[in-house]
C-alpha cells in the first residue's frame, strides 16, 4: 500500500510541476499516450524500489 501511494504522489507532483510549466509559459502541453504510460510506470517502479530500499 505504501508503493502505491508513494506512485500516486510521484505522479501527482509530476503533474503539477508540469502545470507550473504550462502557466508561466501561458501555453497547453499535450503529452502523448505512448510517453505518458511509460512515465506512469517509471513512478510506481521509482517508488517501488524506494520503498524495498526502506524495508530492508
Amino acid at each position: 500500500m505504501e508503493t502505491f501511494g508513494r506512485g500516486c504522489l510521484y505522479i501527482i507532483v509530476g503533474i503539477g510541476v508540469l502545470l507550473l510549466l504550462a502557466i508561466v509559459t501561458q501555453s497547453h502541453i499535450n503529452i502523448p499516450i505512448f510517453i505518458a504510460i511509460p512515465l506512469v510506470i517509471l513512478a510506481f517502479f521509482i517508488a517501488k524500489k524506494k520503498t524495498d530500499d526502506n524495508n530492508k
